[in-house]
């Protein structure tokens, strides 16, 4: 899980929340034979670099029905009659479909529900509230340095990381702490065994990639491999790679100002 900026609108939805502030998103995502909401979620992905939102997968390249876009704060709230869930262009993120096309013997459902996937799967059973803010972090009001997790190597967890200072967001009304940042990871279920195995196919691969280098002694090897992973916007698993190349990556991520 990682920053996200959005490109500000207008838009299609922007505009079309303007003509039809009371619609929901099935009148969006139906208007004009679905073109403006195509057009959204292309931009949702080309924003978030390709990735999931939460669990950072590559999505982008995917067809349409592994892909789908998911709202932060549940779009069925009315509790405040001026505000339209459905239709907040800064509430949809692109996502994955949270393991619902894995393998149920290697992954049993729930278990292995991740991203809205489990989310949702807390809402229906009543243990998330439509206004999930206190309990997860919006993408759009982290910090993009440093990064706010730490890598597990022995499991592949990603977990809380200990030495951030917590971070005010002046959008938001919380603070993003360690115990705001497990939560997220609970609420998502960012460790569920699906992907703890593929970060840690991130590793092996990684590992791999160090010992070839040293068999030829090459000095450089970290910063060819932070500009292999880095250079284009972005690969999977974006903060387990981060994570892996530690100070190289952070360097070669100030260099190309990365903010998200």
């Amino acid at each position: 899980m990682k920053k996200i900026k959005k490109t500000p609108g207008p838009n299609h939805l922007t505009n079309y929340e303007k003509k039809y502030p009371v619609a929901n998103w099935s009148d969006f995502k139906n208007y004009n034979g679905g073109e403006g909401y195509q057009c959204i979620r292309n931009q949702i992905l080309k924003d978030q670099g390709g990735l999931c939102a939460y669990c950072e997968t590559k999505i982008i390249d995917l067809p349409p029905h592994k892909q789908r876009v998911e709202h932060f704060h549940a779009k069925s709230d009315k509790a405040f009659k001026n505000k339209n869930w459905a239709l907040d262009w800064n509430n949809i993120f692109g996502v994955c479909i949270g393991g619902d096309d894995s393998d149920k013997k290697l992954h049993p459902l729930p278990e292995n529900l991740s991203c809205d996937s489990h989310k949702n799967h807390l809402f229906n059973k009543k243990q998330l509230p439509e206004a999930c803010e206190k309990f997860l972090v919006n993408p759009l009001k982290m910090i993009a340095t440093p990064c706010l997790f730490d890598f597990h190597k022995a499991t592949g967890e990603l977990r809380p990381n200990i030495n951030t200072q917590k971070h005010e967001s002046k959008k938001n009304d919380y603070e993003i702490s360690e115990e705001l940042l497990k939560k997220s990871i609970d609420i998502l279920n960012l460790n569920c065994d699906r992907l703890k195995q593929q970060r840690l196919l991130i590793l092996k691969k990684y590992n791999q990639m160090i010992a070839k280098a040293r068999k030829r002694n090459d000095k450089e090897c970290f910063s060819k491999i932070s500009a292999l992973w880095f250079k284009d916007k972005w690969q999977s698993f974006f903060t387990t790679r981060r994570l892996l190349l530690g100070k190289h990556a952070e360097v070669f991520l100030s260099k190309i100002g990365y903010d998200g």
